[in-house]
């Protein structure tokens, strides 16, 4: 017992070494696979720690479009007054984008949460149910991602109620730390995979490069391929899940009135896929009524980018090529520092300053 002890601490002290985990400041969780976590929904869920403390805090959440879409270090460099991460995950629906936002507010203290500002990355193919979209055989149906997070190391135990915490959210860290040579053991074993992957097929993972993505083209057979795909992934209902529309009207509605800010993101995709889908008219309807909706809160922005709908601009029929996502960010980056930075400049300028070098005579 001893022995195993002093392995599992030997290889815990190797993980901090191999990947330091920084306690705070801004963290691009897209970069999960050079980090200890290796997938997005798994640094989300073990990685949330950093939003525990009292900075201005831009916070993205949505499917991979808005992971690939938005870069990062491209919205923080053009950003003065917060700190930026981007939570985009592959494949979310709006419940889960739901659950992202509760995860993050069960590590911050209540007075915190007004400093978040959540950027909510929308298109049509996340206004799916979760019990139709995540009904692979591998899964409990109806569990997403985050949830096969929450029940994987136990932080979680599942109830017919849903799922309950084991740990308290002020212990994470040292939930983390606990399995860090766990996490270790996982990490080199993925690589190991993937070494032998790239031996046999060339090429060791599914995902693109950047370099890829700028030089992709769709053909004919390709957006044929993807519009029954995602017909499929919709449940062949022909619009979006009103359900969907419901809870993130519910989702924005929580957050304005705790005094948190929200940016809803009405994200482009290539005019060949949003002419010929039939979910994309009553996605427009839904974005507009609740653009509409809470248009007149001072703490709620929208932008839209329908402009960039150029069918080559695209790697697929959802991601922007790297060039057009620099184009994303530096527009987000926009309407940030005009929704919280020039805003908070206005109102610091308007609290009166004390004169220097003058006394007041005690009284």
């Amino acid at each position: 017992m001893l022995s195993l002890a002093f392995l599992y601490a030997l290889l815990a002290g190797v993980s901090f070494i191999v990947f330091p985990d920084p306690s705070s400041g801004p963290r691009d969780f897209q970069a999960a696979d050079r980090a200890l976590y290796m997938t997005v929904p798994k640094y989300v869920f073990l990685g949330r720690s950093v939003f525990d403390n009292p900075d201005h805090k831009v916070i993205l959440v949505g499917a991979s479009n808005t992971g690939v879409g938005f870069r990062q270090k491209v919205v923080q460099a053009a950003l003065r007054c917060a700190k930026v991460s981007n939570l985009g995950m592959g494949g979310a629906n709006i419940s889960e984008v739901k659950q992202v936002i509760d995860l993050v507010h069960a590590v911050q203290d209540d007075r915190d949460r007004p400093l978040n500002t959540f950027v909510i990355g929308a298109w049509f193919g996340m206004f799916v149910d979760s019990d139709v979209k995540f009904a692979d055989p591998d899964r409990t149906r109806g569990d997403t991602d985050i949830d096969i997070e929450r029940y994987r190391y136990g932080f979680f135990r599942r109830t017919p109620d849903g799922p309950v915490a084991v740990l308290p959210p002020k212990w994470l860290d040292a939930g983390v730390v606990a399995l860090r040579p766990l996490l270790l053991i996982e990490k080199v074993a993925r690589q190991a995979r993937s070494s032998v992957s790239e031996f046999v097929v060339g090429r060791n993972t599914a995902q693109r490069s950047d370099a890829e993505r700028e030089v992709a083209v769709m053909s004919e057979q390709d957006k044929k391929k993807a519009l029954e795909y995602w017909n499929d992934t919709m449940g062949h209902t022909g619009e979006i899940s009103r359900a969907q529309v419901a809870l993130l009207n519910d989702t924005i509605e929580s957050l304005l009135r705790s005094g948190q800010k929200v940016v809803l993101a009405d994200l482009p995709i290539p005019a060949w896929f949003r002419d010929n889908s039939p979910y994309q008219r009553s996605y427009e309807e839904a974005i507009k009524t609740l653009i509409q909706q809470f248009g007149s809160w001072h703490t709620f922005a929208s932008m839209t980018m329908s402009d960039l709908d150029r069918d080559l601009d695209y790697s697929d029929e959802v991601h922007a090529k790297p060039h057009v996502a620099q184009i994303w960010s530096t527009r987000l980056a926009t309407v940030l520092d005009t929704f919280l930075c020039k805003d908070r400049s206005e109102k610091l300028a308007t609290v009166p300053l004390p004169v220097l070098g003058t006394t007041t005579a005690p009284h």
